[in-house]
């Protein structure tokens, strides 16, 4: 199930004052697309560089088109960065509409923009400090934005441990729920790999399947990016 974007901003909202970057009290104050630029500079200063920074223009809060060129910038260099530098290809129904942000102050296109910024942080050189970061939010926090990283990252359109599948345990039940599904699935998987290895020799065609197979494996990874991170910057 989709996250509610408008819920999806407040948290995100609280995530991004971790930060303590300017122009950051309220969502109205991200639509000129100022506290973001800085927030992404926080994230990777090598990438979203000073120069680049130069180019947001700070005075755009009164101006809609200001905002709109603010927001492209921004949008157009997240974009490469996942391309270039993380590797990662952006699905259409997680790009954001610029316009209707800058012009229109939607909160709901507002959160999937500030959704890009939270997969850079988590993808980025010091994902390990930046999930640090996340872990001092208030609990519901942490799980709203542990589920936006689910939805942004993972390849299949349904994501282990969603709500419907865990109930009402607590986080720390959650996080070992999750890491029991995915190591179940893993076993599993892998031994359909190795039970396909044996037969390669009989059908060329299995290649396709164990190469399904693997990437199962890789998608579980990245759905579960989070989780692991997480038990490795805070053991219980």
């Amino acid at each position: 199930m989709s996250l509610d974007k408008a819920k999806l901003c407040d948290s995100l909202l609280n995530w991004l004052q971790t930060f303590q970057v300017p122009s950051c009290t309220s969502k109205q104050d991200l639509m000129s697309g100022v506290a973001i630029a800085h927030v992404l500079h926080r994230i990777d200063p090598s990438w979203f560089n000073e120069a680049w920074l130069g180019r947001i223009k700070e005075e755009s809060e009164a101006n809609w088109r200001l905002k709109v060129s603010n927001l492209k910038k921004i949008l157009q260099s997240m974009l490469e960065y996942y391309h270039d530098v993380l590797g990662h290809q952006i699905a259409d129904e997680h790009l954001p509409d610029i316009n209707l942000i800058g012009e229109f102050g939607d909160v709901t296109e507002l959160g999937k923009l500030v959704q890009l910024v939270l997969g850079c942080a988590v993808s980025c050189e010091k994902k390990q400090e930046q999930i640090q970061q996340i872990m001092t939010l208030e609990e519901s926090d942490q799980h709203v934005v542990m589920t936006a990283i689910q939805e942004l990252l993972a390849k299949e359109p349904t994501v282990p441990g969603s709500p419907e599948t865990y109930g009402d345990f607590d986080y720390q039940s959650r996080k070992y729920y999750f890491l029991s599904e995915e190591v179940e699935a893993k076993e599993d998987l892998g031994q359909r790999c190795r039970d396909l290895e044996h037969q390669v020799g009989r059908e060329d065609c299995l290649l396709v399947s164990m190469l399904s197979v693997y990437l199962q494996l890789f998608a579980m990874s990245e759905v579960t990016l989070f989780i692991r991170l997480a038990e490795d910057c805070c053991p219980v």
